[in-house]
């Protein structure tokens, strides 16, 4: 609301017409960030605990770190064909962000997703590889940005971790 008494402090120097389009943006601007705090208030404290992890993890990604990456995983996927199937989803993961970016830095352009972060019910793929698991969470990232080609793109990337035995894991598919 400080933006708000600044317009109406200021509204001398403009049109009335000027000054009532001002002020109507400004209020709906402090609305949407209002209802966005809002809602990223409300979200269970997991999916705040575990966004720097998705965060890290999408920049070992851009920066192709795979060693890193594997760290994430469940132990048995890191063990699985002696690590061979990690590298596999891995691999998967850095030729889609290559897709997605197209040579630009896609990451500077992601936006966290709270409204669509939270608790998801666990696949029977996941709790058949992962029967342990009690709780699974997926935190959502969209990105509209023009890559160094011209070309306009627009979509979303998420992070999936499960918890198993009270440790938070990646599951399989990684974000792109």
């Amino acid at each position: 609301m400080k933006l708000n008494k600044w317009i109406k402090s200021r509204c001398y120097q403009f049109s009335a017409i000027a000054c009532s389009s001002m002020l109507v943006f400004s209020v709906s601007a402090s609305e949407a960030s209002e209802a966005s705090e809002a809602s990223e208030a409300s979200l269970p404290k997991e999916v705040s605990e575990l966004k720097p992890r998705c965060d890290q993890v999408m920049r070992d990604i851009r920066d192709e770190k795979i060693d890193e990456i594997i760290k994430g995983y469940h132990p048995m996927m890191q063990q699985w064909q002696d690590g061979k199937r990690a590298r596999k989803f891995i691999d998967l993961s850095l030729g889609g962000y290559k897709r997605a970016s197209g040579g630009g830095d896609l990451i500077d352009f992601m936006v966290f997703e709270p409204e669509s972060s939270g608790f998801m019910e666990p696949s029977a793929n996941l709790k058949g590889n992962y029967p342990n698991t009690t709780r699974v969470i997926t935190i959502n990232y969209s990105y509209n940005f023009i890559k160094p080609n011209g070309q306009s793109r627009t979509g979303g990337t998420r992070c999936i971790l499960f918890e198993d035995d009270g440790q938070w894991y990646f599951y399989d598919d990684l974000p792109f």
